[in-house]
């Protein structure tokens, strides 16, 4: 029984590493797309109009996330599931983080908050529709592992509650004065010390108390390798193992590879920064130039952005059948910008003297209640088809329609 284990956890770890070797392979076409950083510095400098910088450097983030993406990826196949868990928790958003941080710089506070409730709603709806359509294009039906769903799907419950209360509770204040600013601030900086506690429990919950849960997820592959390996002698078991582990071994980077990470990390970082800098420039004069809202562009264009490295990596893996992985890296990036990055741009704001809180517009939160709740009914269904995937790209359709259309 104890090799069998051993097997099977040995077998997912290989099958997420050949996960992660094929997803690098998609960053190559994503990556032709660098050429737009230097063209950003271009356009900025000859004081080109506002539309072709916002074009140009909106287009350069796409690459620079990926970047950022892969460069984590390489540092948690170092050092294993503690230190990778930590890594990506905390460059996992980078590009919400530093969009954020920038937005609140140039005191466009619901710039910032709009742009961390687009990219829920894109991980949400946009990201994870797909990722469900991919699946099922060879099999009819999917399921996920249930353990791990219903954790997820009541982290995203606590989450979304905690977003959209301040909106609730002071909606019909008739006098929004001065003490009512005083009063949602403080309300918002003391919710969000409680979700960053809830995080950090998060963190500890995935990455040492209970990281079987999120490893120990194979497909039916998976399943045939292991029962192969059940039907042999100790000696067959304990050799496919080793074979397994030692393949293990061989993906493990090196330090100089490592510390390559480590630099693209930085460098991406401050380019996604420059870049962001420069969007944010020339964002009144985009708006006005063709007649869209700001609040579109903060809720369904840059996150489209931000997330495209993601939706290609998700859609690669749902392809492979890794659904379990797909939608694990999927929820985990909603919890990261509703548990992390969006308490610690109300952290920021509050030490940049700026007003930033959690008392978001009112249609942004029905939209993102309604959206949270939507996907935990899937998720409880735990067997979908592609239908699950269509009708979450009609409805973030429908969002970005509405949108779109509002003045």
């Amino acid at each position: 029984m104890s090799g069998r284990i051993a097997g099977a956890q040995s077998s997912t770890s290989f099958s997420l590493r050949r996960v992660r070797r094929l997803l690098r392979k998609h960053l190559l076409s994503v990556n032709l797309l660098l050429i737009c950083v230097p063209l950003t510095f271009i356009t900025a400098a000859l004081r080109c109009h506002d539309v072709v910088i916002s074009l140009v450097s909106f287009l350069a983030i796409i690459p620079l996330s990926a970047l950022v993406s892969d460069a984590s990826d390489t540092v948690g196949d170092r050092w294993g599931a503690i230190i990778g868990g930590l890594v990506n928790a905390t460059f996992g958003n980078t590009v919400e983080l530093i969009v954020g941080i920038l937005a609140i710089s140039h005191n466009e506070l619901r710039v910032a908050q709009s742009i961390m409730i687009g990219s829920i709603l894109s991980d949400t709806l946009l990201v994870q529709g797909f990722c469900i359509i991919a699946a099922t294009r060879t099999k009819g039906v999917v399921a996920v592992n249930s353990s791990v769903v219903d954790m997820l799907s009541s982290l995203m419950l606590v989450a979304a509650m905690a977003l959209v209360l301040p909106t609730a509770l002071y909606a019909n204040v008739i006098d929004k004065g001065r003490n009512f600013e005083k009063t949602i601030l403080s309300y918002s900086r003391a919710t969000v010390a409680v979700l960053l506690i809830v995080y950090m429990s998060y963190i500890y919950f995935q990455v040492i108390t209970h990281s079987e849960m999120f490893t120990e997820v194979t497909d039916d592959d998976d399943h045939d390798d292991i029962q192969h390996l059940g039907s042999t002698d100790g000696t067959s078991q304990r050799s496919g193992s080793d074979c397994e582990m030692a393949s293990d071994d061989d993906d493990t980077p090196s330090m100089r590879q490592v510390g390559i990470a480590f630099a693209v990390l930085i460098t991406s970082g401050i380019l996604i920064g420059v870049c962001t800098h420069y969007f944010m420039e020339s964002l009144d004069g985009l708006t006005e130039a063709l007649g869209i809202t700001k609040a579109f562009v903060a809720l369904i264009i840059i996150p489209i952005a931000s997330n495209a490295p993601e939706l290609s990596q998700v859609v690669a893996a749902a392809k492979k059948q890794k659904v379990d992985f797909a939608i694990t890296v999927i929820v985990g990036s909603i919890l990261q910008i509703a548990l992390f990055v969006l308490p610690c741009l109300v952290m920021i704001g509050w030490a940049m003297g700026r007003p930033m809180d959690l008392y978001f517009d009112s249609s942004q939160t029905y939209v993102l209640l309604f959206a949270v709740i939507l996907v935990n009914q899937v998720l409880q269904d735990r067997h979908y088809t592609y239908l699950h995937g269509v009708m979450f790209l009609c409805v973030y359709a429908i969002i970005s329609v509405a949108y779109f259309i509002r003045h």
